[in-house]
């Protein structure tokens, strides 16, 4: 058999042994300059960078939180309108929700000087149940907008921002039309577990995500850095697949059941809460089939 001569026997070439770890460092240099080229973002993260995650407050909190959760707080603030209307943000007290406000975003209105903004935490259960093959993950928040001192309803006269953290794995944005709610294109930032939408009026959202996704984030109390860690994430790609290395087998996490495709209500038949991914804080709400 033919062989070319100086290389021993069963020894790669150079480029095979170097091209999954080129593929790894263009990854990270692609999302390095994909930040670079897009900061700072046209709204304020709640948190970005390098800050510790706290632990998500619930409305309605799963059993593995019940004993430990500290309730979701609102927020309120003041839009000066001008005309113009000033650009304001608005947030909870727990900076889990806020609502961006542009500057002419509120239109003026005769006899009104400033706009109220009211942002409310709901349980998205009791508001409406979820769309068909979806779930909530997380609160549902109530934003609000009125003229002082008249008390109508603010008028926008250009879309906002919405911003909302989420507990788990949210790739979907809602908000409520009517009795049901209708989907919004997001943008999801998994590093700071945020997700967020363009609305061209107020009411009630709410993160979610589909309900057999089995993704778990981190919970609160970590620290996140994402985009360097979406750098590292590139090379230990690479280095994964230098080694031949697998991911798990996809078998259910402890705590998980399924039914096929579907997940299994609590025994005691009573709970509207079904575990889709573990039994800690992984945990989706969503309304039973059938429940109207």
């Amino acid at each position: 058999m033919f062989r070319r001569p100086g290389r021993p026997r069963g020894q790669r070439g150079g480029w095979r042994t170097l091209a999954p770890w080129l593929a790894g460092g263009c990854a990270a240099v692609l999302y390095l300059g994909t930040v670079m080229t897009t900061w700072p973002f046209p709204v304020r993260l709640l948190y970005d960078g390098l800050v510790p995650l706290p632990a998500y407050r619930w409305v309605h909190p799963p059993a593995s939180r019940a004993r430990d959760n500290k309730p979701a707080l609102p927020g309120t603030g003041t839009i000066a309108i001008g005309p113009p209307s000033k650009a304001v943000e608005v947030a909870t007290d727990d900076d889990q929700a806020l609502v961006t406000f542009a500057e002419g975003a509120v239109a003026p209105r005769p006899g009104d000087s400033s706009v109220k903004v009211e942002v409310v935490p709901l349980d998205p259960v009791a508001v409406a149940p979820a769309p068909g093959a979806r779930r909530f993950d997380g609160n549902a928040y109530r934003i609000e907008a009125t003229y002082i001192p008249s008390g109508a309803p603010a008028v926008l006269a250009s879309p906002v921002t919405v911003v909302l953290r989420y507990p788990v794995h949210a790739t979907l944005f809602f908000r409520l039309t009517g009795s049901a709610w209708e989907p919004l294109s997001p943008q999801v930032f998994t590093g700071s577990q945020q997700i967020l939408a363009n609305t061209d009026r107020l009411g009630v959202f709410a993160p979610g995500t589909l309900y057999n996704a089995r993704s778990a984030a981190p919970r609160g109390g970590g620290t996140t850095f994402a985009g360097v860690g979406a750098a590292v994430a590139g090379l230990l790609v690479a280095a994964g697949a230098r080694r031949g290395s697998r991911a798990p087998n996809g078998g259910p996490a402890a705590g998980e059941r399924f039914e096929g495709s579907r997940p299994i209500a609590d025994e005691s038949g009573t709970d509207e809460r079904w575990i889709l991914n573990n039994g800690d804080e992984n945990v989706g709400r969503f309304a039973r089939p059938g429940v109207a």
